[in-house]
């Protein structure tokens, strides 16, 4: 979420007091951050033409598909569209969200809708780079004393009714002269959410080479895992943001949220 904010900031400094919006122009600004689209379609509409001279835009609704933000991960479906928006120009930045939040004159806020395929996810997980900062991050969640794990493959499936599977291949180091053992985790899940910003797992299960794993330890460790999945940690941004639909089908997983991004005092800006 807050990525695509940031991304909506970069795109209103197009909005200059000195020119009229043109809707070309915010789609070629799109398209020159990011690594591909297949669709777009953007729409600014600043009506009556003297509130956006002011600094205030009525509305902006943006409609993508095959959208890759970063390298290896597309996105099926992303739509945005803003209430209006009021902006201080004098004041406006874009390096990073907080400074973007200086240059509003009033709460900026809207909704997006977005749709992920099982197959684009997967990709994205065998991309080395992603694959790199899983590894990093799996070395931080293990303990000091346990043995080295080494991320061989994970693939994500898509179930109906809000379910999912993950399954992970890992190696673990062996003895000098032995190869590697290999580790397969399977977890299947369902999953709902929780008022509009916690991501609650439902009736988890796993196994371990085909080996059930006991529900004690699923719950535990998947209890500490859903405490990460909240969307509360992105307040003390400025950012509220609520999930109010996901929905998972066989081979894609849909969401739609509502965002409010706070203004900040530009005081406190460095």
């Amino acid at each position: 979420m807050e990525w695509l904010l940031i991304g909506l900031s970069s795109l209103i400094t197009v909005l200059t007091p000195v020119g009229l919006v043109v809707d070309q122009t915010v789609a070629d600004n799109i398209r020159r951050r990011v690594v591909a689209v297949e669709a777009l379609a953007v729409r600014v509409d600043n009506t009556p033409s003297w509130q956006f001279i002011q600094g205030r835009v009525q509305r902006v609704r943006i409609a993508s598909r095959g959208l890759e933000p970063i390298a290896s991960l597309r996105i099926e479906r992303l739509d945005l569209e803003t209430d209006p928006i009021a902006l201080k120009f004098e004041q406006l930045r874009t390096s990073d969200l907080q400074e973007f939040r200086a240059s509003l004159a009033k709460p900026l806020q809207g909704a997006i809708q977005v749709v992920l395929r099982e197959r684009d996810i997967n990709q994205a997980l065998a991309d080395p780079r992603l694959k790199a900062q899983l590894q990093a991050w799996l070395k931080r969640l293990l303990p000091a004393e346990a043995p080295p794990l080494e991320l061989k493959t994970a693939t994500l499936q898509f179930g109906p009714n809000n379910t999912l599977s993950l399954q992970v291949e890992l190696l673990q180091a062996a003895e000098a002269g032995q190869p590697p053992e290999s580790l397969v985790i399977v977890v299947n899940t369902g999953f709902q959410v929780e008022q509009g910003h916690t991501l609650k797992l439902i009736a988890p299960s796993a196994s371990l080479n085909g080996r059930k794993i006991s529900n004690r330890l699923v719950s535990s460790v998947v209890g500490s895992f859903s405490d990460r999945l909240s969307l509360k940690s992105l307040e003390k941004q400025g950012l509220i943001a609520r999930l109010i639909g996901l929905q998972s089908d066989p081979g894609q997983l849909s969401l739609v949220a509502f965002f409010r991004l706070t203004p900040l005092d530009p005081k406190s800006v460095p």
